[in-house]
């Protein structure tokens, strides 16, 4: 019995004698160098992407606004594409004969990180500029009030 509570005090008080956890260490993140070096790598299998950039952009009408949306779509579909080449050009890496320190797949990977994240900034820049659209659309009685979604809608939002 004593040697059980001997245990038990021993073990808790583990986590205090511990070396504290570097609450970034264990997280991989790509610098912009591993990035570019990424789409160079695999732009030859998968191709490039044009990103639009809507951050303060102010749309004037709908159809402004519609073909913005056209061309956020068109993005996001070229991501799904790119990241799916991504990903059989990592799985071809892996398989192949090439050395374990070769670091083609994490500069694949960083490429399609890169995707995601313009992905993200465009359909936010879009986003801010369609809310902003809207709220003059029902300030002005030049345009007609636009009641449309600003964002994607996804499988996890209903669409």
């Amino acid at each position: 019995m004593r040697l059980a509570a001997l245990a038990i005090c021993y073990l808790t008080a583990l986590p205090a004698v511990a070396e504290p956890v570097d609450a970034a260490g264990d997280y991989r993140t790509c610098t912009p160098e591993m990035s570019e070096a990424g789409r160079g790598l695999v732009a030859k299998t998968c191709g490039t992407l044009a990103v639009p950039d809507f951050s303060g952009v102010e749309f004037q009408s709908a159809g402004e606004m519609e073909d913005a949306r056209s061309l956020r779509d068109g993005l996001l579909l070229g991501v799904r594409v790119y990241g799916r080449c991504v990903s059989d050009f990592i799985t071809a890496q892996q398989q192949s004969d090439t050395s374990a320190d070769n670091q083609a797949a994490d500069k694949a990977a960083c490429a399609h990180a890169w995707a995601e994240n313009k992905a993200t900034e465009v359909i936010r820049g879009f986003g801010q500029a369609c809310i902003a659209y809207a709220n003059r659309s029902v300030m002005d009685m030049r345009l007609p009030v636009y009641e449309g979604l600003c964002y994607p809608e996804t499988d996890e939002t209903g669409g």
